[in-house]
C-alpha cells in the first residue's frame, strides 16, 4: 500500500450481540480456523457493524486462544474484496493536496529505499501490493529492476496512466509464473493484513527470493498504543478489508513459519503512525468515519448536507491543530516502548 491509500466510505461501530437488520447472513457465518495455527478456539474481542450496500453486516474480531493471532470473521471472498479497491481508494493526482502530498510521498519512498539498500544490493525487487506504483517508480528511478504486483485492476491502470517506471502486474502471486530464487528483495508495505493465508503467502515469497534475499514487510499493530487509545475508531481496523491483525509476536511467527529468518523488527512508520492516530482521534468527533481522507480525496461533496459538512470542517479546524502534535508525541512514545501503531519486520531467506 502507498501513502495515497486510506480506508474510505465505510461506517463502522461497535455493536451489541443483536444481529444487524440489514444483512444477518454475515452475522451467523461459522468461524473458520485460525489463519496462522489452524486452531479452532477463539474469543470475540469486538463486534463491528459495517453499513455498506454490498458488504453490510456484523463482523467479529477474534483472538485465537492457541497462537494469539487476531482475525476477522466472516471473511469476504476474494472477488468481493477486489471490488473494495477501486480508483476511489487512491488520492487523485489533481487533488488540492497533491502538491504537499507529492513531497511527503517522495520523502517516504526515499526512507523506504534506504531501509532496503542498507541491507541489499541494487538488483531485482518485487513490491507486493504495489498500489498506485509510487514505490516501484521510485526504486526503478534509482537503478532497481522493479516489479509491482497488485490484485486491484485500478492500481495497475493508475500506474499505466501516470506513465510510471517499472513493471506492473495485476493479480496474486499464484497468477504469475515469476522465476524462483530470482529477487534480491521483496517488499510488502501494509499488505499482510489483507491476506487471509499469510503463511502460504510468505512461503511463496521465500521461494521467489534468492538465498540471502531480503524481505521488508509492515503491518498495523493491534496491540500498539494507537489502537489502545482510539479503540473501535482505530484506523488500522479497516473492517472488512483487513483480514488479519498482528502483534510483533504473531508477525514474527508468520515469518518464521514460512522459513525466513527475522533480523530486525521496527516499531514506527513515518508514513502511517502520526497520521493514523490523528485520523483515528478525529473520527470520534466526525459524524462519519474517514471524513478526513474523504475530504482529501474530494469525495465529500454531495454526500452530506451543508450543516453536517460545516460541522465536520469546523471540528477539523478546531481539533487538528491540537491533536496533530499530540499524535506525533504519542506515536513517538509508543515506538520507544515498542508499542508503535505499526510494525516493520526485516527478514532474510537463509
Amino acid at each position: 500500500m502507498s501513502v495515497h491509500e486510506q480506508p474510505t466510505k465505510f461506517t463502522a461501530a461497535r455493536t451489541s450481540d443483536e444481529p444487524p437488520a440489514f444483512d444477518s447472513r454475515l452475522a451467523v457465518a461459522p468461524a473458520p480456523p485460525c489463519p496462522l495455527c489452524s486452531g479452532t478456539r477463539s474469543d470475540v474481542l469486538q463486534r463491528i457493524t459495517v453499513r455498506h450496500l454490498a458488504i453490510g453486516g456484523t463482523y467479529r474480531l477474534r483472538r485465537c486462544l492457541d497462537c494469539d493471532l487476531v482475525y476477522i470473521t466472516p471473511r469476504l471472498d476474494d472477488r468481493t474484496l477486489a471490488t473494495l479497491y477501486g480508483e476511489e481508494f487512491y488520492f487523485p493526482p489533481d487533488s488540492p493536496f497533491s502538491g504537499i502530498a507529492g513531497g511527503v510521498v517522495e520523502l517516504i519512498q526515499d526512507a523506504r529505499r534506504q531501509v532496503v539498500e542498507k541491507r541489499a544490493r541494487v538488483g531485482r525487487l518485487l513490491d507486493v501490493g504495489s498500489g498506485d506504483g509510487a514505490f516501484v517508480h521510485h526504486m526503478a528511478s534509482h537503478g532497481w529492476d522493479a516489479t509491482g504486483l497488485d490484485f486491484s485492476p485500478a492500481a495497475s491502470e493508475l500506474a499505466a496512466r501516470r506513465g510510471l517506471r517499472g513493471r506492473y502486474l495485476m493479480g496474486s502471486l499464484a497468477d504469475h509464473d515469476l522465476p524462483l530464487r530470482s529477487f534480491d528483495a521483496v517488499t510488502m508495505w501494509q499488505v499482510l493484513e489483507h491476506i487471509g493465508e499469510p503463511v502460504a503467502m510468505m512461503r511463496h515469497v521465500r521461494a521467489l527470493l534468492r538465498p540471502g534475499g531480503l524481505l521488508v514487510a509492515s503491518v498495523p499493530n493491534i496491540d500498539g498504543l494507537s489502537a489502545t487509545l482510539t479503540g473501535e475508531r482505530w484506523w488500522g481496523l479497516d473492517v472488512p478489508r483487513h483480514l488479519v491483525h498482528y502483534t510483533p509476536a504473531t508477525l514474527r511467527r508468520v515469518i518464521a513459519d514460512a522459513g525466513l529468518h527475522v533480523v530486525d523488527v521496527r516499531h514506527f512508520s513515518l508514513q502511517y503512525d502520526p497520521y493514523a492516530l490523528l485520523h483515528s482521534s478525529l473520527d470520534w468527533a466526525f459524524t462519519r468515519r474517514h471524513f478526513l481522507s474523504d475530504l482529501a480525496k474530494q469525495q465529500v461533496a454531495g454526500s452530506m448536507g451543508p450543516l453536517e459538512y460545516g460541522y465536520n470542517v469546523a471540528a477539523l479546524a478546531v481539533l487538528a491543530p491540537v491533536l496533530a502534535p499530540l499524535a506525533l508525541l504519542a506515536t513517538t512514545a509508543g515506538a520507544a516502548c515498542r508499542r508503535g501503531g505499526f510494525i516493520e519486520v526485516i527478514a532474510r531467506r537463509p
